[in-house]
This record gives C-alpha cells, sequence and structure tokens, in this order.
C-alpha cells in the first residue's frame, strides 16, 4: 500500500515528464540568471536605474521554491491521494494556483531563461519575433496583460474547471487532468500575478488601487466558490460521491466539506498577504505625498 502512495504506476515519485522539464527549466535559469547576476556585479548599480544585483539572488531561490512546489503538486503521494480525497485535490490545485504561480512570478524567469538559451536559439527566435506570427503573438500577450483581462481569466479559469462536468472529466481522464487543467490553472494564475508582483522585464499596468482591487476580487471569487461547495447538501462530485470507502474515515460530503474549508482559509492567504504588503506601499507613498505638498506649503 505504501509503495501505492509513495510511486506511481511505473515507479516513480514524480513522473518522467515532469521531472525532465523541471531539470531543463531549472538549468536553463541558473545559466542565465549567472550571465545576469555576472553583469550586474560589474556595472555600477548607483549609476542607473534599475535593480541592484543580490536582488536576483532572491529572485534565483523564488524560482527554485517555485520548481520543488510544483514537484510537490505532481508528486505521487498527492496525486494519487487526490483520486480519492476531494480535500487532497484541493491542496494540490492551491498549490499551483497560489503558492508555485507567484513564486515562478517573483522569480522573474524571462530574462533569465533568455539567457539561458543557446545563442544560436536566441538568434532564430529573434528572427521569429519579426514575423508576423511572431508580431502576432506579442499582440496577443500585450492583450491579455490588461488588469482587467488577467483577472477575468484568472476567474473563468477557476470555475470553469470546479463545474462538477469538467472536474469529474478531469478525475475520469488523467491527460485532461494533467495537461489541460493544471496547465490552464497555471497559465491563468502566473497572468494574473504578474499584475501583482514585479517581474522584469514585465510591468504591471495597474496602479496600486488596481492592484488592491484585482486581489479584492479574486478573495470574493474563492470565497463564494467555497461557500457553493462546502455548504452543498450532498456531494456534487461523482467520483467522489460514487466512492465505496473513503480514506480517513470520512464520508463523501464531509471530505468535500473539509476541502471547500482549506480552499476558503488556505487559498486566501496569499492573497492576503498580498493585499497587506500593497496597502502598506500605496499608504507610505501618499503619506510622503501629503508630506511633501505640506512642505512646499509653507514655503
Amino acid at each position: 500500500m505504501a509503495m501505492g502512495i509513495w510511486f506511481d504506476a511505473n515507479g516513480w515519485p514524480v513522473p518522467p515528464v515532469v521531472l525532465l522539464i523541471c531539470l531543463v527549466g531549472e538549468t536553463l535559469y541558473l545559466r542565465g540568471w549567472s550571465v545576469i547576476v555576472n553583469r550586474e556585479q560589474v556595472r555600477d548599480a548607483g549609476s542607473r536605474a534599475g535593480e541592484p544585483w543580490p536582488a536576483w539572488l532572491w529572485r534565483g531561490a523564488f524560482f527554485t521554491a517555485a520548481i520543488f512546489t510544483f514537484l510537490l503538486a505532481a508528486s505521487a503521494p498527492i496525486d494519487t491521494l487526490s483520486a480519492s480525497l476531494f480535500w487532497v485535490h484541493m491542496v494540490q490545485h492551491l498549490l499551483l494556483l497560489v503558492v508555485m504561480a507567484p513564486l515562478l512570478v517573483a522569480g522573474a524567469p524571462l530574462l533569465p531563461l533568455w539567457w539561458g538559451l543557446p545563442r544560436a536559439l536566441r538568434a532564430w527566435l529573434q528572427v521569429l519575433a519579426r514575423w508576423p506570427l511572431g508580431r502576432a503573438v506579442a499582440r496577443l500577450g500585450y492583450w491579455l496583460r490588461q488588469p482587467a483581462i488577467s483577472c477575468g481569466l484568472l476567474l473563468a479559469g477557476i470555475w470553469i474547471w470546479h463545474w462538477p462536468t469538467l472536474y469529474d472529466l478531469a478525475l475520469t481522464n488523467d491527460l485532461i487532468h494533467d495537461w489541460c487543467e493544471h496547465l490552464i490553472f497555471i497559465a491563468v494564475s502566473v497572468l494574473f500575478w504578474t499584475q501583482i508582483i514585479p517581474s522584469p522585464p514585465l510591468r504591471s499596468r495597474a496602479s496600486y488601487l488596481g492592484k488592491m482591487g484585482c486581489i479584492g476580487v479574486a478573495i470574493a471569487q474563492n470565497v463564494v466558490l467555497a461557500i457553493l461547495i462546502g455548504f452543498a447538501p450532498h456531494p456534487i462530485y461523482a467520483p467522489y460521491a460514487h466512492m465505496v470507502q473513503w480514506p480517513g474515515g470520512l464520508s463523501a460530503l464531509q471530505d468535500q466539506q473539509f476541502g471547500a474549508g482549506i480552499m476558503w482559509t488556505f487559498g486566501d492567504v496569499p492573497f492576503g498577504v498580498a493585499f497587506s504588503v500593497l496597502l502598506q506601499r500605496w499608504l507610505i507613498l501618499h503619506t510622503d505625498d501629503i508630506g511633501t505638498n505640506v512642505a512646499l506649503g509653507e514655503h
């Protein structure tokens, strides 16, 4: 039984494809990260705008933490138990949506991954970017990164995949579950967090109030969805409701309520932390502005 929990059907603690993706990503990131740090170290950070090189030490740590979170979410114990326990499945989703995604954005992966690529591949991608298809992709990316669009896509991605029909389909089809549902969760959450967390070369297109508004909407939808799931009078996801026996002595309804509670509490923590930081910075900014105006008025 232990082997069935700690290893998948092929004897791997994490699927080989996931391990390969993480290994390639971490290798490219560290290769490009070292280039950036070396360049920043030889420049006089005080003579130009931009981040001092020690900031990239934190970004490297954030990216590595995001990779480990992804490995944890895809690990055999969580993946195996999520098939029989709704609350474990909810933990898996939250690891992707509100832990891995903000850590990945904080790691600012675009620049390190770019400089980590071979020079010939970078040159080819630069040529491709000038083609009509490349320009169309750039325009699409610019459109998707509008604050309202980013926020709306996060809500749509979460709610659509918690609709019982699609949720049940993902539970009964590993391909849809791993490469459709989870990839959409990662994509929409990363897009959302790029509006909140600085991630060079991307810049947030929302003001402090706009960022706090996006977070407020994200918290509200999370609470509403958790209430709908937690206070449902019966199990709403067929694969869990039809189980003959539930691990841990939980009934299907209790399992569902427990998962909704995790969603309501743990799922709001990263949003709450981000909101608090943004509120503090907004208050400091406006306090400084008020002090400056008072000082000018005295003269």
